[in-house]
């Protein structure tokens, strides 16, 4: 079926006026990215000097014509050649007597090359999903990884992968080819099961060779790495924080080996973590006295408690912009656990 995704280059940046029930109007500048990300700024025409900056995912809705904004009051827009239109409330097009709620294309997005495209790859954290060699066959060794699939984090020009046994680092580049070139990667020098062993020696094979870059965009992109031997690496990528709020201030917190009690403003939760600051000087070395206990309302992105064990881990913390009524002000993601211990009851 002909819809405007399949069809379309929606990405770019959209600018508009859109009508006001008690303001002269609200000037819009929608960015809307390959990788399914948005950024809206929106000004009150008479009262704000500064827009109000929202950021987040979109979503395509099931008739391939239309997208929704998963944040800034869920809204909803018809895709159009070079503009959008805003929807009513229940997903229906205006009719011919509402007020303009047109936003036309003033900057289509960078092509999935060069910056545009080291952008994409820099705004996920990428994990393997499926590999294949040259007869299409699956390259078992990469997911005898307990469980762990092998992840890939691009950062200034620098590639971070872990998984297997041990965590791989080095510089890269997108060649004049469209090809990813890792050169040679350091790793650290731990000893795990043979297995783990092998899915390492097996990844940085891959990588020591130029990978062409195939590049599937989308709300959950999909990046394919391929060799000459037309070997084939598949990764779905996932959107950073900070790609979605900016950067994050690292901290330390102490989580305590049980969960307490607690009623949680956001959800129907009734026990919380508990946890308490602590601080930590260059050396890695405690400084000053602990915070004091709170329960903490929400979660930690990829920290798993285990009742009975006490952790010390370091956090990225990310302010919400705006911040909204139903969800905390912040949001934690899990960087490092610096310590572990079982506590005895």
């Amino acid at each position: 079926m002909h819809t405007s995704r399949n069809s379309l280059d929606l990405a770019g940046t959209y600018e508009g006026v859109l009508p006001c029930a008690d303001c002269p109007g609200i000037k819009i500048r929608l960015t809307l990215a390959n990788d399914g990300t948005f950024e809206k700024q929106s000004r009150y025409l008479d009262r704000d000097v500064v827009p109000r900056t929202e950021r987040g995912l979109f979503t395509w809705q099931a008739d391939g014509n239309s997208i929704s904004l998963a944040a800034g009051g869920g809204q909803n827009f018809a895709v159009g050649k070079g503009f959008l239109i805003q929807l009513n409330s229940d997903g229906t097009h205006p009719d011919a007597a509402t007020p303009n709620r047109v936003l036309m294309l003033v900057a289509p997005a960078q092509a999935n090359t060069g910056a545009g495209l080291k952008q994409i790859l820099e705004d996920h954290r990428w994990a393997l999903e499926a590999a294949t060699d040259g007869k299409d066959q699956r390259i078992e060794a990469l997911f005898h990884t307990a469980g762990r699939p092998f992840t890939f984090t691009f950062s200034e020009s620098r590639l971070f992968v872990q998984g297997g046994c041990n965590s791989f680092r080095g510089n890269y580049q997108v060649n004049a080819q469209g090809q990813l070139d890792t050169g040679r990667m350091a790793g650290t020098m731990m000893a795990c099961e043979p297995v783990l062993m092998k899915a390492d020696a097996a990844l940085t094979k891959l990588l020591a060779q130029p990978l062409r870059i195939e590049l599937k965009a989308g709300a959950q992109p999909q990046l394919r790495l391929l060799t000459a031997a037309n070997e084939i690496l598949v990764l779905n990528g996932q959107v950073t924080p900070e790609a979605l709020y900016g950067p994050g201030t690292i901290m330390f917190l102490e989580v305590d080996a049980q969960r307490v009690t607690c009623k949680n403003p956001w959800s129907s939760e009734t026990q919380c973590l508990q946890v308490r600051e602590r601080k930590f000087d260059e050396q890695g070395l405690r400084v000053g006295p602990p915070g004091e206990w709170q329960a903490f309302y929400g979660n930690i992105a990829g920290y798993q408690h285990t009742p009975g064990e006490r952790n010390v881990i370091r956090v990225k913390r990310f302010q919400r912009n705006p911040v909204p009524a139903d969800a905390p002000p912040a949001v934690y993601v899990l960087d490092l656990v610096v310590e572990t211990a079982t506590v005895l009851k």
